[in-house]
């Protein structure tokens, strides 16, 4: 895109600021609703059910499994709005956001922990409930090491090919092979 007209630099302008207060409003509703279902995993679980023999434990496992997929659905539909803003970004040659999240924050350790906690956190809910359930030190132990080595393939690449992709990178790859 070569020259843009007023109206049209304006127009991307506003679709810019629309994506990211999406991206913004999505992560933080994302974060209310998990911490809601992960308080009510923790209290199912380990409660005295007034009815008895239901099975809190499996009840927990599924508010987890729930949070999981509510998370990372919502990474990756942040990941999609990412590469339109990248898109904006480089038409109206504001490199400055992506520049700076690409040299002073992606490759730092504590960005990588940040960003993996929540499934961290995941793992250890799944592995303890499991625990509960079949009251087998082995079942946690083997359901918290595999919950922990879908995190490490997470977060290095998992047959996308480049260690420690960021997911908007991989969509913009796909965007752009997709074009030709």
């Amino acid at each position: 895109m070569g020259f843009l007209l007023r109206e049209e630099k304006e127009s991307l302008l506003t679709e810019y600021d629309i994506l990211r207060e999406e991206i913004w409003d999505r992560d933080y509703k994302t974060w209310v609703v998990n911490a809601i279902l992960i308080m009510g995993s923790i209290v199912a679980a380990f409660s005295v059910s007034s009815v008895k023999g239901f099975p809190t434990a499996a009840l927990s496992v599924a508010l987890i499994a729930a949070a999981v997929a509510l998370h990372a659905t919502s990474e990756k539909v942040s990941a999609i709005a990412y590469v339109r803003v990248d898109e904006i970004e480089r038409y109206l040659k504001m490199a400055g956001p992506t520049r700076l999240f690409e040299s002073k924050i992606a490759d730092q350790w504590w960005y990588v922990a940040r960003r993996n906690v929540a499934y961290v956190l995941f793992a250890v809910l799944e592995s303890v409930y499991l625990y509960l359930i079949f009251v087998n030190i082995f079942v946690f132990v083997v359901a918290l090491v595999v919950g922990l080595v879908l995190v490490y393939f997470k977060e290095h690449g998992f047959g996308r090919g480049k260690k420690g992709a960021e997911p908007k990178k991989v969509e913009a790859k796909k965007v752009e092979e997709s074009k030709k």
